[in-house]
């Protein structure tokens, strides 16, 4: 019966482990930001924003930082998110889609 139960366990991690590679949750080799993003262009907001198509290991932070010139504190950057994309949780952006990410210049 221990047996059973520890073959059980070890398919359902390898399972696990097999989805969350495929998934998206490492980031893709090859993947250029060039390909994924669009220019705001015609669209006016508060902050400055770049389009850019989430990849498979982007977070909101990541994006950010390759966006802009300077780090920004993280708080204002979910704070501008909010405000760019107003019914997206910060925390669960999905991969595919296409959001609107604040763009951060060197002199503020």
């Amino acid at each position: 019966m221990k047996k059973r139960i520890f073959t059980i366990l070890f398919l359902i991690a390898c399972w696990t482990s097999y989805q969350d590679l495929t998934s998206g949750s490492l980031p893709a080799a090859g993947t250029t930001e060039a390909a994924n993003s669009q220019p705001a262009a015609q669209e006016t907001a508060a902050v400055p924003y770049l389009r850019v198509t989430v990849s498979p290991g982007d977070t909101l932070l990541s994006i950010t930082e390759r966006a802009s010139s300077r780090q920004p504190d993280i708080s204002q950057v979910i704070r501008d998110f909010s405000t760019l994309n107003p019914s997206v949780n910060p925390n669960h952006l999905k991969i595919g889609e296409t959001y609107a990410f604040p763009v951060y210049p060197s002199n503020p």
